[in-house]
């Protein structure tokens, strides 16, 4: 998978997140793919090694959901 699409589809998945939220979390996840990139891997290997989207806004959002019920 390229980069353009690991980050529209964990884009897709955080739509439960407020906005600013989703953009600092995209563009935490682009900078990590563009840091694996020039530590020497493919761009699909270095969107491999992060899993899938879908799997890593679930993540995400059971985090925020725990931080937002501790405030």
């Amino acid at each position: 998978m390229r980069k353009t699409e690991f980050l529209e589809r964990l884009r897709a998945a955080l739509n439960a997140l407020p906005e600013e939220e989703a953009k600092k979390t995209i563009a935490y996840y682009a900078e990590m793919i563009d840091d694996r990139i020039e530590d020497g891997m493919s761009e699909e290997e270095a969107v491999a090694g992060l899993g899938e989207p879908e799997a890593v806004a679930r993540e995400i959002l059971r985090l925020w959901a725990s931080l937002s019920r501790q405030k």
